[in-house]
Formats: structure tokens, C-alpha cells, sequence
């Protein structure tokens, strides 16, 4: 599906990005910045790398893609950026090198993503542009992408709820007895029938490494509590969930726990107002817990998100993180603890001009989930 993506805010952005960095260009070429400066989700990327695909931003605004010789097509069906092929037999460096020489850029201060580039590659963009200055902008493309616009924030709102959806669907489906991997299974279905692209990772009781990896064949026994976790991606931007699912009876200190950190969890993300810090938050939440008894399982309480699970420069909510909650933000908000087992939230929250939006609250989660129950 071609979703209408931002690209007049995203391209004043780069181009500001670019003259702060004192770049003549910056070469774009990781899944992620494709996806977000010319609007291509190209998933494989990420292991089949030597497709490799590069944009051309110029600090005067003009932009180019080079492409394989397979692709044009799709890139015309979802951006207006100008395309030039690459062939197999000239080799995508050679080609990327021919057209920075073409701009009068072969001599420049050229940004590079050198966090996602290979040592290898970066050799290779050496050996052809031997006088250009090769700069890191990864910094710099990060932050462009810390603040969302309107549409990525519906893409992100669109995979939040679907894989809100199929929790609420898998956790219906299933009974006493059923093993991870029938759960699993379960999970997989119903977020493929909710929409989405990928099921990029999924950990049921993540405290246990085994299961946090793969899906076991041990049975869900009664009584027994246990976290879903997992994310999903559509056009290339993720969700990052988290819910706790408990087996009938449930013991009475397990549900008081639980209780209390449903109410700790909402008042921490209305507390995730614009202007105020990350760190002034977080005390509130960590004296919030404390307060009910509580203790929170690590030092972070949660993280940006995007076209990366830990997004712009990971900008995570922790003790002394002095950043300012600004309109645009987006995050991934998850309080836990183990005792008297893992229990445990997360959830979406954009930051607005009017306070925090929760993207992934269309189900009331204030009780535990029981397996083979609905939520509604």
C-alpha cells in the first residue's frame, strides 16, 4: 500500500540538518532513512545488503536515487525523487561515485551513515570518491527522525492497534494446556490477519532466555503468569508491546500487584507532558512505585520508537535524561516487575500540543488477561 508521507516537512528538515552539519551532501543508504527521506520500504535490506540503494541529498535541497536495475518501477510508484538506474556490470559504487562526480560533489564534505555502512563499503566509497571528506551524519539523521510527523504517527497509531487486536485474539484463542508454540502460533496468525507486514521478534516470558529466544513446547500450566512481548512493523514502522496473561485461578497477591502497576503505568504517561523533562518524570514514576510498594525491574522505563524499535538516537526514559518532551515524540512505555512474578506493561504514547495520547488503549488491561478469556 503507498501510504502519503511527509516528504515537504522531512526534506526542509534534512536540507536544515545538512547546512548544520556543514555538509555539501549527505549519501543515504540504510532500509531506515530510505524508508523515511524517500518513502521506499525495501524489509529485505536487512539480508540481502548488497541491493544496495542510495540517495543523493544535496544541501541546496535537490535530491537523486540510485537504484538496481530491478527497482524502478516501485520507486516511481512511491516517490517524485528523480531515479537512476545502476547496473550489475558498473557496480553500485562505481555508479554512486559517477553521480556525486556528475554534481560537482566527487571533491566535497560528503555525509555518510557510517553507523550502518559495513567497514567494507566504506572502503569501497573511499577507493571511488578518494578527495571527497567522508563525514558521519548518523547523529544528525537520527534527530531528524526523533520528531514524527502526522503520518508517521497514523502509520505507527495503524501497527500499535493491530497488534493490539491480535493480543486480544490470541489470548481468546487460546486454553489450558496449549504449549508456547501453539500460542505463538496463535499470535503470528492473528497479527498477519490484523494487517501487518512483519512479526519482526515475539518473547513469551521474556525473564526465561530460552523462551525470551524461541517458542517452547512446554504446556501453559494453571496458575501459571507469563508477559507477551513483541513488535510488529507495517511500511516500516514498528510497535512494541507488552502485556501480561495470567491462567485461572490467578493468586491474590499476583492481581494486587498487578493492579497496582495498571495504575502506576497510566499515571506515568499522563504524566508525559510537553515541556516538562524526561528526568522530572521519571522521578515521579520511580516515587509512584515506591509508594505501592513496587520495584522497577532496570534502569529504564522505556524508549523513542519509529523506523527503529529503539529509535533517534534511542532516547530512553531514565533517571537524569534531561530531554524535554516536545509534540511529535513517540515512545515505547513499559514499566515491569518480578515479584511476586514478571508482570508487566507497554504501550505507545505520542507526545501532543494538548498532552500524551496513548496509540495502543482500545482494551481495558486494568485486570489480568485470563487465557481463553476475551478483553474487552
Amino acid at each position: 500500500m503507498k501510504r502519503p508521507m511527509h516528504d515537504r516537512t522531512v526534506r526542509e528538515r534534512t536540507v536544515q540538518a545538512i547546512a548544520k552539519e556543514d555538509l555539501d551532501a549527505v549519501v543515504v543508504t540504510s532500509r531506515q532513512n530510505l524508508r523515511h527521506l524517500a518513502n521506499l520500504y525495501l524489509p529485505h535490506l536487512s539480508v540481502v545488503p548488497e541491493e544496495h540503494m542510495f540517495l543523493i541529498c544535496r544541501r541546496d535541497g535537490e535530491r537523486q536515487l540510485l537504484i538496481p536495475e530491478w527497482m524502478p518501477t516501485y520507486a516511481k510508484e512511491r516517490t517524485e525523487i528523480p531515479v537512476t538506474v545502476w547496473s550489475y556490470g558498473t557496480g553500485a559504487w562505481n555508479s554512486l561515485a559517477d553521480a556525486l562526480r556528475l554534481q560537482g560533489l566527487d571533491e566535497a564534505r560528503v555525509g555518510i551513515e557510517a553507523e550502518y555502512m559495513t567497514a567494507a563499503d566504506r572502503d569501497r566509497l573511499a577507493r571511488v570518491l578518494p578527495k571527497a571528506t567522508l563525514v558521519s551524519a548518523d547523529r544528525a539523521l537520527l534527530a531528524n527522525r526523533l520528531l514524527k510527523t502526522p503520518d508517521e504517527i497514523a502509520v505507527i497509531a495503524e501497527v500499535a492497534a493491530a497488534g493490539e487486536r491480535a493480543m486480544v485474539e490470541a489470548i481468546a484463542a487460546g486454553w489450558e494446556g496449549m504449549t508456547d508454540r501453539e500460542f505463538a502460533q496463535e499470535l503470528r496468525l492473528a497479527s498477519i490477519r490484523q494487517g501487518v507486514d512483519e512479526v519482526s521478534w515475539l518473547a513469551l516470558n521474556w525473564a526465561s532466555p530460552e523462551q525470551r529466544t524461541h517458542p517452547t513446547d512446554r504446556p501453559i500450566r494453571p496458575g501459571q503468569v507469563f508477559s507477551i512481548e513483541f513488535g510488529l512493523c507495517i511500511d516500516g514502522y514498528y510497535s512494541d508491546l507488552q502485556r501480561t496473561v495470567a491462567v485461572a485461578p490467578v493468586p491474590g497477591d499476583v492481581q494486587e500487584a498487578y493492579e497496582k502497576l495498571a495504575g502506576v503505568h497510566e499515571r506515568t504517561i499522563a504524566r508525559m507532558t510537553p515541556g516538562r523533562s524526561v528526568a522530572s518524570m521519571h522521578d515521579e514514576f520511580l516515587a509512584d512505585m515506591r509508594d505501592n510498594g513496587l520495584e522497577m525491574w532496570d534502569w529504564w522505563l522505556g524508549h523513542s520508537i519509529g523506523l527503529d524499535v529503539h529509535e533517534g538516537l534511542s532516547l530512553w526514559l531514565r533517571d537524569g535524561e534531561q530531554t524535554i518532551f516536545e509534540p511529535g515524540m513517540v515512545f515505547a512505555v513499559e514499566p515491569v516487575v518480578t515479584t511476586p512474578a514478571v508482570l508487566a506493561f507497554e504501550d505507545l504514547v505520542v507526545i501532543e500540543d494538548t498532552g500524551p495520547r496513548a496509540l495502543s488503549s482500545q482494551y481495558n488491561w486494568d485486570s489480568l488477561a485470563i487465557l481463553g478469556e476475551r478483553v474487552e
